[in-house]
């Protein structure tokens, strides 16, 4: 095992060591233009110079307007200051939100300024202004002075920190007859390159000086070993630059105990506050305060000691006991009163600390009086500790806005998007590269990572524990993107680098199987799905085991191109029997669905259905059940007139009492790929015009890119990530099923095309592969169907013209199904299945195929003709 880990260490290096920067990496300036302001300002022909007086904040103003969703960080060049002054600024990806921002995300370790309005102190040496955070998506920005004077600004913008590639240079392509369809195309592909990340473009979220770490405002930092820690005393010196500072103690990533020393120049000095924080509303839950018994100065150092034992915490400032801090019991069934959790620092606005010789020191019984962790905090690997360095490797996020991590289960969405537009792989490999290198001994792999999170290096360790390991679902999504990443790049070097973690992750699952064959959910923690709203699914859960099979048989593809012949056949095997188990226990055949769980037999979902026809579960009940399927989730699912648009994720019978059902693009994906894969093209094309139409029409909440989901009938609220990826599954749809390019084999070594037409009369576009570009163009019409596609070298594959005929055009030559001759060169069969006709090409080149509806009258009767005349002319040359 240690060789196995060995190689991966080492090909992660590589990986690291390899990545460079290319033109698409360097940020852009994004300079707004104006949308609206009041008549007190003064501005020149619509643009820069803009001399902004103070007024009444809330009447006089200026909105911007970046036309795109951008996002990185915002500058501003000001002169002609008059009178200290206050710079209000707010954004928002959504007009109606713009006067406050639209939402405020406090994760609890960041690398992104969380705060929507920010104010700055406008002095007479404020010339330039950078933020040094990056506030991750807006359309709009509103400013105003908040204080006398008035200021004159020169410029004002955002310096991107993501991929800037157009999506007109990108090597895939698509439009059609549908200018809906081909917009909403693009904004799939706006939606994924705003939340690529190319590498070292996020700065490290602590500054290591020899002094220590040193935080400005809205920076947080958990140490990421620490996560499992209950009892223990932790010891560090502070020296307050600004306003206070803050620590927490039970960091976990996802709650803590937060404890704020305020300093005597604070509005409200020398105070002790604690407050329990967590990612989900409500964030801060105020739990104690008192007034310390002496002054916290600026600018000197004070030692901080906290004994985290049980339910209380023992505080004491310089060696003088300060309080004695009683925590609340959890009223939450699944989270315990002591959630484990290690140390964190943070700061607010307006706080700037440093922090030094830290020291951790265990109280649990086994291990009483041993160092958790000590460091000075004065060295980069420190600042890495606390999942807030640069982010090493290229990487997707979920949300540009929020939540600005790396969900493993979006990458089943996420990775097709790519796939279908830019092709850079390295993105998809580094998100996948960073959440398998956190991994269990038990082998289980992070389903979120952070942006700072520096790569692991080392074995398996249960060193990280939290919420970054979320769900069952996600854990199989690893795997499963890893198999889509090899069969769409070739890439095998990659395979090999996270086999030795994906077989560890398959013995996990393997272990859950029961004795019908079947995982049973034991670990409620890990029983989220995609919208935890929904609750925890308990039991054998339906989805999860439909995703396991997947797994297995993913598994099994990537165990043979390692040869690993052994393994390939044993996850085959479970496979079969896994599949058969769900179609015995988990199919309702009276009412033709498939349960969500056996603990949980009422209510249709959306996700587990699609699957189940994805995965070809359902075709083994028999030829008419995915048709079924379909059926029930349109009568049930489907919204129409006052109800809404698009359709639900679940019916409402399938989740709590008094939970909101979503229209969910992400789950959609599954549903319309599931609808094109039994070519019934009309109810695919009613769920992407449906669904993601909506999203698409002018309103006052257009962004240009998806939204995370949608409400049945009102707009998004504030909260709501208006660029979130894994919307953006239109994109794949359209270019995998309409223009109707996909692989068959790892890299596109062997490809299929065959285009659904739906009521579009043309499509034109292009895939990238690792041979070279593979480009699609086909029209339709009531008298012909022409296709012409260019095939790069060293690539084969089988091109399916939707057609009725019997005989067929090919680079100008006329051929029927039964007299193919093999002339035209590159093309070895043409031969007819059911409404397709199949043109086998086997060399690179340029095929222009075409179907005409005469084809069986005329044209059928001049090839036989012709045979005919060149009988007759044989026979008359033999018998002179």
């Amino acid at each position: 095992m240690y060789s196995k880990y060995l190689i991966y260490l080492l090909n992660l290096i590589l990986l690291s060591s390899r990545i460079s920067l290319s033109i698409s990496d360097i940020p852009i300036i994004h300079i707004p233009i104006l949308f609206n302001y009041t008549n007190d300002i003064i501005i020149n022909n619509n643009t820069f110079p803009i001399i902004l007086n103070y007024s009444n904040p809330l009447t006089s103003y200026i909105i911007f307007d970046y036309v795109d969703n951008v996002g990185g960080f915002p500058f501003f060049d000001i002169d002609q200051i008059n009178g200290n002054s206050s710079l209000r600024v707010s954004y928002s990806e959504a007009l109606p939100n713009i006067i406050d921002g639209d939402v405020e995300f406090y994760p609890l370790i960041r690398s992104f300024d969380p705060y929507r309005v920010k104010t700055y102190e406008i002095i007479a040496s404020s010339n330039h202004i950078e933020s040094p955070l990056i506030q991750g998506a807006q359309i709009y920005q509103r400013i105003t002075l908040t204080s006398g004077g008035s200021i004159r600004i020169n410029k004002l913008g955002i310096k991107s920190a993501y991929y800037t590639k157009e999506i007109s240079s990108a090597p895939g392509s698509f439009s059609c007859s549908s200018e809906l369809y081909t917009k909403m195309w693009k904004m799939g592909v706006r939606t994924l390159q705003i939340n690529m990340i190319p590498a070292r473009t996020v700065p490290s979220g602590f500054i290591a000086t020899e002094q220590g770490f040193f935080l400005t405002e809205n920076q947080a930092g958990v140490y990421l070993r620490g996560m499992q820690w209950i009892n223990y005393t932790v010891t560090f010196s502070t020296m307050i630059v600004k306003s206070g500072c803050s620590f927490a103690v039970r960091s976990n990533d996802y709650s803590e105990i937060v404890i704020t020393i305020n300093s005597n120049e604070h509005l409200n000095p020398n105070t002790l506050i604690v407050n329990t924080r967590q990612e989900l509303p409500p964030p801060d839950i105020f739990i104690y305060n008192i007034t310390l018994p002496f002054n916290i100065s600026l600018l000197k150092w004070y030692k901080i000691k906290a004994i985290v034992q049980g339910l209380t915490i023992e505080l004491s400032i310089n060696d003088n006991n300060v309080s004695t801090i009683s925590l609340p019991e959890s009223s939450n069934p699944y989270i315990p009163s002591m959630t484990p959790g290690g140390i964190a620092f943070t700061t607010s606005n307006n706080q700037e600390t440093f922090f030094r010789d830290l020291q951790v020191v265990d109280l649990s019984s086994s291990n009483f009086g041993s160092i958790l962790y000590q460091s000075s905090l004065t060295s980069q690997q420190s600042v890495y500790d606390f999942g807030v360095g640069t982010n090493e490797l290229p990487i997707i996020l979920d949300g540009a806005k929020r939540d600005r991590n790396v969900w493993s289960g979006d990458l089943l969405v996420v990775g097709p998007v790519l796939y279908y537009s830019y092709y850079e792989s390295k993105y998809v490999a580094g998100s996948l590269a960073l959440l398998n290198s956190y991994q269990l001994k038990s082998g289980i792999v992070s389903s979120r990572v952070n942006v700072g999170f520096p790569l692991q290096r080392s074995d398996p360790t249960d060193e990280f524990v939290g919420p970054i390991f979320y769900s069952y679902t996600y854990f199989l999504a690893n795997l499963i993107s890893v198999a889509e990443y090899y069969l769409y790049t070739g890439d095998i070097q990659f395979v090999n680098d996270q086999w030795p973690r994906m077989q560890l992750l398959m013995e996990f699952f393997s272990a859950l199987v029961d004795t019908n064959n079947l995982i049973v959910v034991t670990n409620p923690i890990w029983g989220y799905d995609y919208n935890p709203s929904y609750g925890i699914y308990t039991g054998k859960f339906t989805k999860l085991n439909i995703l396991y099979a997947m797994a297995l048989d993913d598994a099994a593809f990537l165990a043979d191109a390692i040869n690993n012949v052994t393994a390939a056949i044993q996850y085959r095997q479970q496979a079969i029997a896994v599949r058969n188990a769900i179609n015995t226990y988990l199919y309702n055949s009276t009412s033709n669905y498939y349960m969500i769980s056996d603990q949980k037999t009422i209510g249709i979902s959306q996700d587990t259905n699609s699957l189940a026809i994805l995965s070809g579960i359902a075709s083994q009940l028999g030829p008419n059940v995915s048709e079924q399927l379909l059926e029930q989730l349109k009568q049930k699912l489907r919204l129409s007139g006052t109800n809404g648009s698009g359709y639900l994720s679940t019916t409402s019978d399938g989740i709590p009492q008094g939970t909101s059902v979503i229209v969910s693009p992400f789950i959609s994906f599954f549903h319309a790929a599931a609808a094109f894969e039994q070519d019934r093209s009309d109810l695919a094309f009613d769920i992407l015009e449906s669904v993601w139409s909506p999203m698409a029409q002018p309103s006052p909440y257009f962004t240009g890119t998806f939204w995370e989901s949608e409400r049945p009938i009102n707009y998004p609220g504030a909260s709501t990530s208006m660029a979130h990826t894994w919307s953006a599954g239109i994109t794949p749809l359209l270019s995998k099923y309409v223009l109707g390019i996909k692989p068959i084999s790892p890299g596109y070594a062997k490809w299929l095309i065959r285009p659904q037409l739906g009521n579009l009369t043309w499509a034109s576009g292009s895939v990238c592969t690792p041979y070279g570009i593979i480009t699609v163009k086909w029209n339709n019409s009531n008298s012909q169907f022409k296709i012409t596609v260019d095939i790069p070298l060293n690539t084969r594959g089988t091109v399916y013209v939707p057609t009725g005929r019997n005989c067929i055009n090919v680079n100008e030559k006329m051929f029927h199904m039964e007299s193919y001759d093999n002339s035209v060169h590159g093309v070895d069969r043409i031969t007819k299945n059911g409404s397709y006709i199949e043109i086998s090409i086997v060399s690179s080149g340029s095929y222009t195929i075409i179907a005409n509806s005469v084809c069986n009258a005329v044209s059928s009767a001049f090839i036989r003709s012709s045979i005919l005349f060149y009988l007759i002319l044989s026979l008359f040359i033999i018998l002179s």
